[in-house]
């Protein structure tokens, strides 16, 4: 049995254990305090009321089940407090395109539709920092495949280096089109301009993959900030694959920063709403926004999470 299967075992046997523990407290509580307090009916009713809700299902089946399966094996929680969560990511996501207006486009557009409880901030407190999702989660993969991709690091290795001091034996590669060195022991570096591969002397992710020799592994993270070029590098990450998702690497997390760019029209307003629906149209969920206050108005930090396609079938 693996690593992650044996803690994933322990954590569901865990939650189990906290909630019966929990209502054995709770009922031996409320029973002590009917018979010292000699309570009237009606606050015990209350009392009883109060107690933790929770289904014959989620007391006697795998408590995570539904969240494991809906997550890709991401989050375990219970089925209730999941469908609430998936319920507001619906929601949101009604609501997360309004306008084309240039100016305040940040403002009124993509807000984050999940949340993720141990959020972290990776590398600089400031500029080239990246939040990440639940790093933790990525624990037992350290000794085997653990894989991280940076795109864009202008000679900033401070994301990389603060990835190796989490995890020693990830495998990080950076990518540049300047010429720059890893810190020794910590990343492999290619000097190689990143796009869509076509006609303009840049590559594709699907090449520098091949390339490496990683077409058939899964990338853990994916940092990219390419200063305009990430339009045309998620443009033909996605459209390449001719709607057949099994074509796509499985990317779990994307942390990018997008520009706007020096048009002031609101043609690169509608071009980022494409691309933040095809991101959501493979999978991904918005789970981090954060202005670059150097230039608010035009450059946004982003983080993605990539989840089952079931969670995002509306129950609505």
């Amino acid at each position: 049995m693996s690593t992650v299967t044996t803690k994933r075992l322990d954590l569901l046997f865990t939650s189990k254990t906290l909630i019966i523990f929990s209502l054995v407290i709770s009922i031996f509580g409320l029973y002590y305090f009917v018979i010292k307090s000699k309570t009237s009916s009606s606050t015990i009713n209350f009392l009883v009321s109060s107690l933790p809700s929770l289904s014959s299902r989620e007391l006697n089946s795998n408590p995570c089940q539904l969240s494991m399966k809906e997550s890709d094996d991401w989050f375990c929680e219970l089925d209730s407090d999941w469908k609430r969560r998936k319920m507001l990511h619906h929601i949101q996501n009604k609501r997360n395109r309004i306008s084309d207006m240039r100016p305040l486009f940040f403002q009124n557009n993509w807000e984050p539709t999940i949340q993720c409880e141990f959020e972290r901030r990776v590398g600089n407190i400031g500029d080239g920092g990246k939040w990440v999702c639940d790093i933790h989660r990525f624990g037992p993969m350290n000794t085997t495949n653990l894989l991280v991709y940076s795109l864009g690091s202008n000679g900033d290795f401070s994301f990389e280096r603060a990835i190796k001091e989490l995890f020693r034996n990830a495998e990080i590669h950076t990518f540049d089109m300047g010429l720059f060195k890893c810190p020794e022991n910590v990343c492999t570096f290619h000097q190689v301009r990143l796009g869509s591969g076509k006609n303009d002397s840049s590559k594709s992710l699907q090449m520098v993959m091949n390339e490496l020799g990683h077409q058939n592994r899964q990338i853990n993270i994916l940092k990219v900030d390419i200063e305009g070029s990430e339009f045309n590098f998620f443009e033909e990450l996605f459209q390449s694959s001719n709607n057949n998702q099994s074509d796509l690497p499985y990317i779990r997390q994307i942390l990018f920063e997008i520009h706007l760019g020096a048009d002031r029209s609101e043609a690169p307003c509608r071009r980022a709403h494409k691309l933040f629906e095809l991101f959501r149209s493979y999978n991904y969920a918005i789970f981090h926004k954060e202005a670059n206050l150097y230039d608010a108005q035009n450059v946004f930090e982003y983080a993605m999470l990539r989840l089952n396609p079931s969670f995002f079938i509306s129950p609505l």
